[in-house]
C-alpha cells in the first residue's frame, strides 16, 4: 500500500513538471494557427483581415516565437497600399510597440523613420480636422482657413505618397526575407558556426568595401513644402539669418507637379536627426519631421571660402540655393551642395538641369 502511494505522489510530481510545457505547446501551436491564417489572407490580398489576425497573434501570445515577427506584420500591413481600410493610429501604435523589442540596429533605423513619418502624417491628420471645424464655425475666416486647408491636403497626400514608397519596398525586401529565411532556417540551424563565419565575413567586407558612416549626413529636416519656389527659397534664407543651415530641394510629384521641399540641417544619425526636430518644433516648425535624403549635387569641393562663394553667387542668380558641408574625407575641405534626395535618379534628374545651366555637378553621397 505504501509502494502505491509513492508511485502516485512520483506521478503527480511527473505531471506537475510537464503541464507548463504542455501549455507551452499549447500556446505555440494556437499561435502558428493564426499566422498560418494571416499569411494565407496577405497572399489573397486581403490585408486588412491578416493585419487583425497577426494582430491578435501580438496581442495573446507575447510568449510564442511568433511574437516579434507578429508585431511588425500587423504595423505594416496597416499601412499597406492596398490595404482597403488603411489604419495609421494602428500602425504607429505596432510600430512602437516593435521599437520596445529586442531588435537590431537596422531594424530600429527602419522603425523609427517609421514612427516620424506615421507620427507627421497623424499630425497632418488631427490639424486638418481641427481646421475644418474651424472654417465651419467661422465664416469669416473662410478664406485664409480654405487656402490653409488646400496646404495641408497637399501636404498629406505627398507624405502619404512617401509613406507608400517606402512601404512599397519595404514589403517588397520583407517578402524577399521571408522566402529566404525559411528556406533556409534548417540547414542555419544546423549549421551555427557556418553562419557565424559568413556573418563575419559579409561584415568585415562591409567595413572593406564602404567609407565609414559617420563620414556622411544622411538625414535631414524637412519643414514645409510648396509650389512656390521663391517662397521656399525666402524661408530657407530666414533659417539661415535664425543660424539654421536651411536650404531648398525640388522634387516633381505624379499628378501633383513640382513642389519645393525646405531642409534644415543634415545629420550622420536618425538620432541626432530627431533631436533637432524636436528643437525645432518647439520653435516655428511644427510640422518638421526626420527625412532620410542621402544624394545631393555637389558643385565644387574646395578649402577657399572665395571660390566657394562665387559658385554660390552663380547658382544663387540661376535660381537655386546651395549649402556648404565640411566633410574630412577631402582633408576638412568644404563641399558646395545643392538640394536632398531620396535616390541618385532624383538626383540625376537635376544633374542634368544645372548641367545645362554651365555647371559641373557630380551625384555624391551626403
Amino acid at each position: 500500500m505504501e509502494g502505491r502511494n509513492v508511485i502516485v505522489i512520483i506521478l503527480c510530481f511527473l505531471l506537475a513538471g510537464c503541464l507548463p510545457q504542455f501549455r507551452g505547446f499549447k500556446l505555440e501551436s494556437q499561435a502558428r494557427s493564426h499566422m498560418e491564417r494571416a499569411a494565407a489572407l496577405e497572399d489573397s490580398s486581403s490585408y486588412h483581415q491578416a493585419a487583425q489576425e497577426y494582430a491578435i497573434v501580438a496581442e495573446r501570445y507575447p510568449s510564442t516565437s511568433y511574437y516579434k515577427h507578429a508585431v511588425w506584420k500587423a504595423a505594416l500591413l496597416n499601412i499597406h497600399p492596398v490595404n482597403s481600410k488603411i489604419d495609421y493610429s494602428a500602425a504607429l501604435f505596432w510600430m512602437k510597440v516593435y521599437l520596445g523589442l529586442s531588435v537590431s540596429s537596422k531594424e530600429k533605423e527602419d522603425a523609427t523613420l517609421y514612427v516620424a513619418m506615421l507620427e507627421h502624417v497623424d499630425g497632418l491628420q488631427a490639424e486638418l480636422s481641427s481646421l475644418v471645424a474651424v472654417t465651419r464655425k467661422q465664416s469669416s475666416d473662410i478664406v485664409t482657413g480654405a487656402q490653409r486647408l488646400r496646404e495641408l491636403e497637399a501636404e498629406l497626400a505627398q507624405a502619404r505618397d512617401e509613406l507608400k514608397e517606402m512601404k512599397e519596398v519595404d514589403v517588397r525586401m520583407q517578402r524577399s526575407r521571408d522566402k529566404s529565411n525559411s528556406s533556409k532556417s534548417l540547414e542555419l540551424a544546423q549549421k551555427p558556426s557556418e553562419l557565424n563565419n559568413d556573418e563575419d565575413n559579409t561584415q568585415q567586407l562591409s567595413r572593406h568595401n564602404a567609407l565609414k558612416p559617420q563620414d556622411f549626413f544622411p538625414y535631414t529636416i524637412q519643414v514645409s513644402s510648396r509650389k512656390n519656389k521663391e517662397a521656399s527659397i525666402l524661408e530657407a534664407m530666414e533659417s539661415r539669418n535664425k543660424g539654421n543651415s536651411g536650404f531648398v530641394s525640388h522634387v516633381y510629384i505624379p499628378g501633383k507637379g513640382d513642389w519645393y521641399r525646405v531642409f534644415i540641417g543634415f545629420y550622420r544619425t536618425v538620432e541626432e536627426a530627431e533631436k533637432a526636430a524636436f528643437e525645432l518644433k518647439k520653435q516655428e516648425y511644427p510640422h518638421a519631421f526626420v527625412v532620410k535624403m542621402p544624394f545631393a549635387i555637389q558643385i565644387g569641393v574646395s578649402s577657399k571660402d572665395e571660390e566657394l562663394k562665387k559658385l554660390e553667387v552663380a547658382l544663387r542668380s540661376k535660381g537655386y540655393l546651395a549649402y556648404s558641408v565640411l566633410d574630412r574625407l577631402y582633408n576638412n575641405k568644404i563641399r558646395l551642395l545643392v538640394g536632398a534626395f531620396r535616390t541618385e535618379k532624383e538626383a540625376a534628374i537635376l544633374a542634368k538641369e544645372l548641367q545645362r545651366e554651365g555647371f559641373k555637378p557630380e551625384v555624391v553621397q551626403r
